[in-house]
């Protein structure tokens, strides 16, 4: 009522003849009354002037640069930093785990002759820290930039004695602006020390693959339903003739067993529109299927463990320099003809009746053939037996231990694993239907990733329904498949990303 009267008065200058019903529900429906102002000149508010003078004063002196100290997503100003999940949790700009790193603009590391992993000793009037180099065109040619987060010296067992503290570096009265100084003048000096990043960036162009697929707004709103201009041609062209024996008698296999009607094809579509890669969906995945966090030392061998990554791409523009950056989450395709499964010599890779590629834990004997016949690269090698209790790598010592899903199996050394798109969901799911005899409804399965997913980028579903939002969005316009052109079929859909002006090349 309190808002329906406000409202009845805005309903006298804007209704233009409706009736106060059709104007409230055309309100409610578009989220407001929209309409034209005139033009304002805005005028930059002289105490920000001020501010932005004395940022500049900070590091105006000889040999002085700028540095901005900025909130780690996972993190945050440290109060995450005891729990391995966010500590593991690669960023999603520099993909760096478990310390800190100082930001350095390519042109900048180039003057001064420096490398990704490069100690610099970094100092101001307040402290002093010891930082390792990331190079990124994501700042200023005369801006360094540090994460907070790190730095404890007590705080727990994952957080203490970790990294460095960029806090130390600031002061600890308040600003001009009300809040604690972000930004301070620092000395930067080269060590002549070096650390490996503990970072799980692969290559950071895309080399013409298009694995993330943009379109512009304008060229989005030209496609039509039916539309895909995305080309996704089999190579080489004899591909299918070759693969048809091997997948005949594959489905053939996977058709066995005691199922009615036809059977799911189970599938995701993910909007790149929507994802912001804030990595939701990576944590979710760790807490649901039971993923060891393995540690610094085993990251940086790049032994992590996480079946769901997030990729990041650079774009490039004229003369091909850096201008922006996408992200994708790439997880098991769930393909349709996957290369794991023909090279296993165990039959541990296997296609199952609704179109899951299968892993057999305990058949497995950790050849490895499929994670190097997979394309994603989406399989992950047990290195350690994370789950043994006082070992060098228990991923889950007291209380930890307590956290794990009863539905899914906890690996051991020596097999492989990936992403099984919550299969324990499925299955209960599909269970819960047969006692009540009905058929699995539309968007009664959600596994962890688009559980957790902030912007519902992600959904999951039947292909064979066509009902289904999947099986809508896997006929968008914007729909295509990464490196469908090696006819692996995925069950995957990726809607391609809409950006406002030109689309720049990856």
């Amino acid at each position: 009522d309190y808002l329906q009267t406000r409202w009845r008065t805005l309903h006298q200058r804007y209704g233009r003849g409706r009736g106060f019903d059709d104007f409230w529900s055309d309100a409610v429906q578009h989220g407001g009354v929209y309409g034209d102002v005139a033009a304002q000149t805005v005028r930059l508010v002289p105490g920000i002037a001020q501010l932005l003078g004395g940022l500049a004063g900070s590091a105006g002196e000889s040999e002085q640069q700028l540095l901005i100290v900025f909130p780690s997503i996972a993190l945050h100003d440290g109060r995450g930093a005891n729990k391995p999940w966010l500590q593991e949790l690669p960023d999603p700009v520099s993909k760096i785990t478990w310390h800190g790193w100082v930001e350095v603009h390519p042109e900048t590391a180039a003057k001064s002759q420096l490398a990704n992993g490069d100690l610099l000793l970094l100092q101001s009037p307040y402290g002093a820290v010891r930082a390792p180099v990331w190079i990124t065109p994501g700042v200023r040619p005369d801006v360094f930039a540090i994460p907070s987060g790190q730095g404890h010296k007590a705080y727990g067992r994952y957080a203490k004695d970790r990294s460095f503290n960029a806090f130390e570096l600031l002061s600890d009265k308040p600003a001009d602006f009300g809040g604690r100084a972000f930004a301070v003048g620092v000395k930067v000096t080269k060590t002549g020390d070096h650390r490996r990043l503990a970072t799980v960036e692969g290559d950071a162009r895309e080399q013409g693959r298009d694995i993330v697929e943009v379109l512009s707004l304008s060229r989005a709103r030209q496609l039509k339903r039916g539309a895909h201009p995305f080309a996704e041609e089999e190579t080489p062209g004899y591909a299918r003739t070759a693969l048809e024996g091997w997948a005949e008698a594959q489905h053939d296999k996977a058709s066995l067993g005691n199922y009615a009607g036809e059977h799911p094809r189970w599938g995701l579509a993910i909007d790149l529109a929507k994802c912001t890669g804030c990595s939701a969906c990576v944590t979710a995945c760790y807490a649901e299927n039971n993923l060891a966090t393995v540690g610094e030392e085993l990251v940086t061998r790049r032994r992590q463990m996480s079946w769901l990554r997030i990729e990041r791409y650079y774009t490039t523009g004229d003369g091909g320099h850096p201008v922006g950056a996408v992200v994708a989450p790439m997880l098991c395709q769930q393909c349709g003809n996957a290369p794991c499964e023909p090279v296993c010599p165990v039959y541990a890779a296997y296609h199952t009746p609704d179109g899951l590629n299968g892993q057999v834990y305990n058949r497995c004997v950790g050849t490895r053939y499929c994670a190097n016949n997979c394309p994603y690269k989406v399989r992950y090698f047990n290195w350690y037996n994370y789950a043994e209790r006082g070992g060098e790598w228990e991923s889950w010592p007291d209380p930890l231990n307590m956290l794990l899903n009863p539905d899914v199996t906890v690996r051991e050394k020596g097999v492989m694993e990936k992403c099984t798109f919550c299969v324990q969901r499925i299955r209960g799911a599909q269970n819960r239907a047969r006692l009540e005899d009905r058929a699995v409804q539309d968007g009664e399965i959600t596994p962890s990733c688009a559980q957790a997913c902030p912007s519902e980028a992600i959904v999951f579903g039947d292909l064979h329904d066509k009902t289904s939002r999947v099986a809508a969005l896997a006929q968008d316009p914007r729909g295509y498949h990464v490196l469908a052109g090696l006819n692996t079929r995925p069950a995957i859909t990726y809607l391609a990303k809409v950006v406002h002006g030109a689309v720049v090349e990856g």
